[in-house]
């Protein structure tokens, strides 16, 4: 039976629908700085790779790989909050300008030494510790910035989501071009590759509009310490903050360690080697941009808290899937979902945080508080599973991380209708 014109119309109508570009995005504003932000994110996550690959090839130790990635992010456990209060207070487009070109020079330093057989563990420490310096004001920076590159508050989320998707866009990429230049060209290719992807972010950051927002009077004389004590106190008495800020630690702590341990089980597990690496965070990466996909599509705040608990309980089981796996197939399918779900819980709480802010003059101080939970949790995190590898295995190591994200989950998800019932009012307005 042929369609009428009206069936036809609401056909097409919903093809637009399902395939309707995300508002944020339709921003030349928003979109020129999302877009340089993720050529830039491609660089630094060829050169992590990179470094676990080459620290692991100069030392053949699972331990000095966790110190490695511990050094690299440790700074942030002290830095980040301290400049989260100076992210209220500074014009964020000089941050973010200072730190695209401190990460040039970094990038081009361990190109240097690398070509000229001059790169050694020490300088990957010192060179580590300088760009967690740098990612403590930098990452929150970009996330404190992009509320004020939309044009209305209910594009928030959209813009949040699109975040999420361009960057694990990159994830995606990296790992596979990184896993071949390293076989190819060797690691100084992909920190060639990092120096000169921060070049579009610059050119972006100077072109773009940054909505100016209305500060207390107080806020540029109250003292750096009292500042910072009220964002901790904010934190921890906002209930929804407080539980979110939780899981984000266990997730970072327990979960997250699985990019630096890859190498280490891609060698000894699978006896595979640096494309065998590079085909494995791809597959992370993929499962990264299904949930990305997965966030824009919903176009909605609401349901967000569940989506949390969900992707937290089943991130735990993956991973204890994938610490039992010895078959390469086997092992790409569920680093596949480690990397769906690690991601989606992540973005979904970064997300979700971001729209239950209500105090403009609080957002840089709580934003830097989450981040310090993934800059300065996850290093430890790094050192301590890269000690427990070394004691018990790579697999066994993993298997326990993924059960603790389990109970975690589980936990989390108890506390669903107390967040729920404390944040309707909140969230519904931009839903």
């Amino acid at each position: 039976m042929t369609p009428t014109h009206r069936e036809s119309s609401k056909i097409e109508k919903l093809k637009l629908t399902f395939f309707e570009f995300p508002p944020a995005l339709k921003s030349l504003n928003f979109a020129s700085f999302v877009i340089g932000e993720s050529l830039s994110f491609f660089g630094s996550w060829m050169t992590q790779i990179a470094l676990v690959w080459l620290v692991y090839q100069l030392t053949n130790s699972a331990m000095l790989v966790g110190v490695a990635g511990f050094t690299n992010q440790a700074v942030g456990l002290f830095v980040t909050p301290l400049a989260g209060v100076l992210l209220d207070r500074w014009n964020l487009r000089y941050v973010l300008l200072t730190t695209q070109t401190v990460s040039i020079i970094l990038s081009s330093t361990l190109t240097f030494l690398t070509l000229n057989n001059h790169i050694n563990v020490t300088w990957i420490i010192l060179i580590g510790m300088l760009q967690g310096t740098v990612k403590a004001f930098d990452l929150p920076a970009r996330q404190v910035i992009i509320p004020r590159l939309v044009e209305t508050k209910a594009d928030v989320y959209s813009a949040m989501a699109s975040h999420s998707f361009m960057i694990n866009t990159a994830k995606f990429v990296s790992p596979m071009i990184g896993g071949i230049l390293i076989a190819r060209s060797g690691a100084a290719s992909c920190f060639l590759v990092d120096a000169i992807s921060y070049l579009p972010f610059i050119s972006a950051i100077l072109t773009i509009e940054v909505k100016s927002l209305p500060n207390s009077s107080s806020h540029k004389t109250t003292p750096i310490w009292e500042h910072l004590k009220e964002g901790f106190v904010f934190a921890y008495e906002f209930v929804p903050i407080k539980y979110l800020l939780i899981l984000q630690i266990l997730v970072c702590f327990m979960a997250m360690t699985y990019v630096n341990l890859t190498p280490i089980f891609a060698k000894e597990i699978l006896n595979g080697n640096a494309e065998t690496l590079g085909f494995l965070m791809t597959a992370s990466a993929l499962g990264s941009i299904v949930s990305g996909l997965y966030l824009i599509s919903r176009k909605k705040a609401l349901g967000l808290v569940e989506i949390i608990a969900r992707s937290a309980i089943l991130l735990g089981l993956s991973l204890i899937m994938f610490s039992r796996s010895t078959v390469w197939e086997f092992s790409l399918i569920f680093i596949f979902l480690i990397g769906m779900n690690n991601t989606l819980t992540l973005a979904a709480l970064s997300n979700f945080m971001q729209l239950i802010i209500t105090d403009e003059n609080k957002r840089g101080r709580v934003t830097s508080i989450f981040t310090t939970g993934f800059l300065g949790i996850l290093p430890i995190g790094n050192l301590f599973f890269g000690a427990l590898a070394s004691q018990v295995g790579v697999a066994n190591a993993l298997l326990f991380g993924g059960i603790c994200c389990l109970i975690g989950g589980c936990i989390f998800a108890r506390q669903i209708s107390t967040i729920k019932r404390i944040v309707k009012p909140i969230y519904e307005s931009v839903a």
